[in-house]
């Protein structure tokens, strides 16, 4: 169903010459972000509360056994900073015609229109 490729220990992973399973060191992902569970790749990680403690757990465990007490970040690239802003900018400055608060309520008027959840009696009056 998606989500971001980790291994059990919720390191994310991504491929590197060759291998699938190249850990990008730092950075983890667990529960819907990630792409792991125990009912198999094919759902979605927190749908199940087994899912969320079995690899929140694991997660944090390897956060613990990597990263030690008052060990210091490592220095961002000079002008990090600006790049990122830039970025968010283009989003927000986005060209359209139409708001975001407009799309948004029309998708949500859409969606409980004809993907509401109902609830129906299984049992005879």
């Amino acid at each position: 169903m998606g989500g971001i490729p980790t291994n059990f220990h919720g390191e994310v992973v991504n491929l590197v010459d060759g291998n699938p399973d190249t850990v990008v060191p730092g950075l983890f992902a667990v529960g819907e972000a990630a792409c792991v569970s125990v009912h198999g790749a094919n759902r979605l990680g927190s749908n199940s509360l087994i899912d969320l403690v079995v690899f929140g757990r694991a997660t944090g465990k390897r956060i613990a056994d990597i990263c030690k007490p008052n060990t210091t970040h490592n220095p961002l690239p000079k002008g990090s900073e600006e790049l990122s802003l830039t970025r968010l900018d283009k989003f927000r400055n986005a060209a359209g015609s139409t708001p975001t608060a407009e799309i948004r309520g029309k998708m949500q008027r859409t969606m409980q229109k004809h993907c509401a959840v109902t609830c129906r009696s299984t049992t005879a009056a």
